[in-house]
């Protein structure tokens, strides 16, 4: 963990290196067929495309640099892994960029056929589109495709000791979560028997923002997202190297977080699109295609 504690520090004083939007790029991977290049059509923005025959599907995401973003250098090794997944099963997709919140309503509602990327949702999970109901009574849940870091992130004159590594440390702490995200299943369940004085952000920049202002003690969140979003969010210089220089990851973090598509239920055949999606997961981890695509991007992206 001090490890991996030590190179997320390292990331603060690396640069990303974003690349303007382009109207179209491509998507590489090799798999037991061969190699494999992705037209990718970008619409504007927001709104991304490619083709695959007749099967097309809607997909709901978020900007959560540098995984995945609409800005970020070659769009993240999520949106890459995304694309090569359903372009070897055959499918082609539209990719739209939203606020999470929005995402998860846009596939929990059938508005979209899949959202991403997802962290682990417990059985007993709220839907906080529809009331009364439970998260996975409206999606299904894929095999993992990949890991991210979860931790506690502190103003640098704040005591780091105060976690431990134990939640009850942290009973009536203030501390700041960006709404409709899911953390840990215990952070969580702790969070909504109200053990903790919640502040809600709307994204990691504001809970940045929160936690910089003195109105939290403490952020959740991925050290890997929040230091991005600081380095891309159009700040002066001045304010992103003080911003950087003031907030550190507590140690230990809290842990690696498996990464998942969640496909609504409302999708024509969903429970076969589940089926083909794993399948395609499995493979791509047995040839370490995944891990070649997220070497590639970091590599080409530091």
């Amino acid at each position: 963990m001090k490890t991996w504690v030590a190179l997320t520090l390292a990331l603060l004083l690396t640069n990303f290196n974003d690349v303007a939007a382009k109207e179209s790029f491509v998507v590489s991977y090799r798999d037991h067929r061969g190699a494999h290049d992705v037209k990718v059509e970008r619409k504007n923005d927001f709104y991304y495309e490619f083709k695959v025959g007749e099967k097309h599907l809607e997909l709901a995401t978020l900007d959560w640099s540098p995984y995945i973003s609409s800005q970020t250098c070659e769009h993240g090794w999520v949106f890459q892994s995304a694309v090569a997944l359903l372009h070897s099963i055959g499918y082609g997709a539209s990719i739209r960029f939203y606020p999470w919140a929005r995402s998860v309503s846009q596939v929990e509602s059938g508005k979209a056929d899949i959202l991403f990327p997802e962290y682990f949702i417990e059985p007993e999970a709220p839907s906080d589109i529809f009331t009364g109901t439970r998260r996975l009574d409206h999606l299904y849940l894929s095999k993992s495709f990949g890991w991210g870091p979860i931790a506690f992130m502190i103003r640098a004159d704040f005591s780091a000791e105060v976690y431990k590594g134990d939640f009850k440390n942290l009973v009536n702490e203030h501390i700041g979560v960006v709404r409709g995200y899911q953390n840990t299943p215990e952070f969580d369940r702790l969070m909504d028997k109200g053990e903790f004085s919640i502040v809600t952000a709307k994204n990691d920049l504001h809970n940045v923002d929160l936690l910089m202002n003195n109105r939290v003690n403490m952020i959740i969140g991925d050290p890997e997202v929040i230091v991005s979003e600081i380095k891309q969010s159009g700040r002066d210089e001045a304010e992103i190297k003080r911003l950087l220089a003031n907030i550190k990851v507590v140690d230990p973090i809290i842990q690696m977080n498996a990464l998942f598509f969640a496909i609504s239920k409302r999708t024509a055949k969903s429970d076969e699109l589940l089926v083909e999606l794993n399948q395609a997961i499995e493979q791509f981890k047995e040839y370490g295609i995944i891990d070649e695509i997220r070497y590639r991007i970091n590599k080409t992206c530091q």
